[in-house]
């Protein structure tokens, strides 16, 4: 698996989607039934193909990302070929504004799923692109 399971709660919300899947891997309603009764391991299976199916479509158009902690706000715009990074740190004297970019060290999607999974939230980029014109 390259990415993580739906979670149940989040799979059926997305059952006309998982529908689809099935379907194109040329699986029929009755097939499906009879795998999860009768082969719960290749069920599982099935399910995390879906699943990285569905993450890798999710990351894939991914522009922004943005990541608040207690001292600092990390905003994040996530090109083809680069990350861009406005980080705000909190001081007492008021607030520091730091920017910078970096190449993908690994596969796009991958790197953005890591920073997923360590924190960031998926923005519609307000925030980096205000912070970017000041």
């Amino acid at each position: 698996m390259k990415y993580t399971r739906i979670p149940l709660d989040e799979l059926e919300k997305l059952e006309d989607e998982f529908v689809n899947f099935l379907v194109v891997n040329g699986i029929t309603a009755d097939d499906w039934v009879a795998i999860k009764e009768n082969e719960p391991m290749n069920a599982a299976e099935i399910v995390d193909q879906f699943s990285d199916v569905v993450w890798e479509s999710i990351l894939r158009k991914t522009k922004y990302l943005n990541k608040i902690e207690d001292q600092s706000a990390y905003y994040f715009r996530c090109d083809l070929e680069k990350i861009f990074l406005i980080k705000i740190d909190k001081r007492e004297e008021g607030a520091e504004q730091l920017s910078t970019s970096k190449e993908y060290h690994t596969i796009r999607e991958l790197e953005l799923f890591e920073m997923i999974q360590n924190g960031c939230t998926i923005s519609e980029g307000e925030e980096f692109e205000k912070l970017n014109l000041a």
